[in-house]
């Protein structure tokens, strides 16, 4: 698919995890199963083979299951 005046889109480093999704992901999502855990927090500086990349809005909306807890994690610093 070319994009305006002939030239190719720009490629996302990161893609969102979710199918059909195609924003850039922003937010590193993994599961603590002993715990019954999720944790999502910022985009994880190299891809984690456990972990799933989350664009903002899927890491907003993410539903788990009953009896899981859900843990955000900000960034710190700049």
């Amino acid at each position: 698919m070319l994009a305006a005046a002939g030239r190719l889109p720009a490629m996302i480093d990161r893609p969102c995890s979710k199918v059909s999704c195609p924003d850039e992901a922003e937010a590193t999502l993994t599961y603590v199963y002993a715990d019954s855990m999720v944790v999502v927090g910022p985009l994880s500086s190299v891809v984690e083979p456990h972990g799933y990349d989350l664009c903002a809005r899927h890491a907003a909306t993410l539903s788990v299951p009953h009896g899981w807890e859900v843990v955000r994690r900000v960034a710190w610093g700049p």
